[in-house]
């Protein structure tokens, strides 16, 4: 089974329109788009959407596309980052707003209008499985982190403001989760019981903020009622498991690419 991760389909920022609808009608084609409840009996010719982050413009760019396809996916979100509204908007300026300044505004203003609403969110809950991507979507100083590259790098915005006054270029940052257990505990716990108290439906997966993790975490998440974590390894599943692999697809991908690697990645 494939699973494929996305995080924006938009004209500039992530995947082109356009683009994403050719490789849905390829899936569509030679696959079986699966729900997530399907997804976990494992299906050797399936594949399973996925998206990272909630940004509004998969519900104004990817979702009219999926819904005319009749197409199933899986959106991770984080509470804090979700425009705190049941209002549902037509309106395409709030998705054109680069990854960077998207969260720069959500963390530095409390400006989350580049993320879906709770109102969008229920809206596409006839295609869309709503989980968990952490409460803050936080990073901190840590030894397993990625580099800090420094200009551009918007992480820096979700930094303490004691850990602010000393990263540098070059520093490694990692995700909260895996730096503080207690406080990862606590993410994990509250995400759950807001996406399913204000949408009503089951929580039991996660995706970890920026691929990041480590066995504790993993084995934390399972004890906390995630059967499904879903990471940023590149690979194949028998079956969807605590630890499930997926391909990235980034906006810089060709649709010769998109259909080599799904075929190969589904043998």
């Amino acid at each position: 089974m494939l699973v494929l991760l996305y995080h924006r389909v938009h004209p500039k920022f992530g995947v082109h329109p356009e683009l994403f609808r050719k490789q849905l009608l390829f899936l569509k084609r030679f696959f079986k788009v699966l729900t997530l409840k399907e997804a976990e009996k494992g299906r050797s010719r399936g594949v399973l959407l996925t998206f990272d982050d909630g940004f509004y413009d998969v519900y104004y760019y990817a979702y009219p596309i999926l819904k005319e396809l009749s197409l199933p996916a899986v959106i991770f979100v984080s509470p804090e980052r979700v425009f705190n509204s049941y209002k549902v908007r037509k309106e395409e300026r709030f998705s054109n707003v680069s990854t960077y300044e998207a969260f720069k505004l959500s963390f530095s203003q409390g400006d989350n209008s580049s993320f879906l609403s709770w109102g969008e969110l229920k809206e596409m809950g006839s295609l869309f499985s709503v989980q968990s991507h952490a409460l803050t979507h936080r990073a901190c100083i840590g030894a397993k982190g990625k580099p800090f590259k420094g200009k551009g790098d918007w992480r820096y915005f979700s930094l303490s403001e004691k850990e602010k006054k000393r990263v540098k270029v070059g520093a490694p940052l990692t995700s909260i989760l895996v730096s503080d257990k207690k406080e990862a505990e606590r993410e994990l716990l509250e995400s759950k019981r807001i996406i399913e108290e204000k949408l009503g439906a089951e929580v039991n997966s996660l995706a970890f903020p920026w691929g990041i993790y480590d066995r504790e975490l993993l084995n934390l998440a399972k004890r906390l009622g995630y059967k499904f974590c879903f990471t940023t390894k590149r690979g194949w599943n028998r079956k969807l498991s605590c630890e499930v692999k997926r391909l990235a697809v980034g906006e810089r991908k060709s649709l010769s690419w998109f259909k080599t690697r799904a075929l190969f990645y589904s043998l």
